[in-house]
């Protein structure tokens, strides 16, 4: 019979939480299209994993309405927001639900029905290749299959709870 997992001291907890909220991050919305029905949500715990061959990782709160698709298997874009994005990154982060968030900011579908932000400093389009539980999230990672870049590098950063400009 497995123990049931150790609840870490309340403390620990809080000065993990204060730590992460020094650490800046570029804000992305994740999103999909599987079977014609668009979600998405905005996401920080997103990295590079390798280039051989190009993947990327992406966590996602098993709570979350996007996580029993990501879990099927399916398509996504990892949408790089740029500074001009705090609205859509407030939109996709819960102030509208389900299909509701597609009305803020600029959407297409690429060919294979994934939706991606038009106007985002980059989308990075993948199928999910792996996947694993650990705790609250399940880290997916992506198998990159395009990329596209638009515009200047000038990134929407979350850090200490609010949303901010590289500059």
């Amino acid at each position: 019979m497995a123990e049931a997992p150790v609840q870490p001291p309340a403390e620990l907890v809080a000065a993990f939480k204060g730590a992460m909220r020094r650490l800046a991050a570029t804000v992305t919305i994740i999103s999909t299209g599987e079977g014609g029905e668009r979600q998405g949500m905005t996401a920080t715990a997103v990295t590079s994993v390798t280039t051989d061959p190009p993947a990327i990782l992406v966590c996602v709160n098993q709570s979350a309405s996007l996580h029993p698709v990501m879990a099927s298997g399916t398509r996504f874009c990892v949408n790089l927001l740029k500074d001009a994005h705090a609205e859509v990154a407030g939109a996709f982060g819960g102030k509208l639900q389900g299909a509701a968030r597609f009305t803020a900011g600029e959407w297409s579908d690429n060919e294979t029905g994934v939706p991606f932000l038009t106007d985002a400093q980059a989308n990075i389009f993948c199928t999910v290749d792996a996947l694993m539980i650990y705790g609250t999230h399940t880290i997916f990672v992506g198998k990159v299959d395009e990329v596209r870049l638009f515009g200047d590098i000038a990134p929407l950063i979350y850090q200490d709870g609010r949303y901010i400009k590289a500059s």
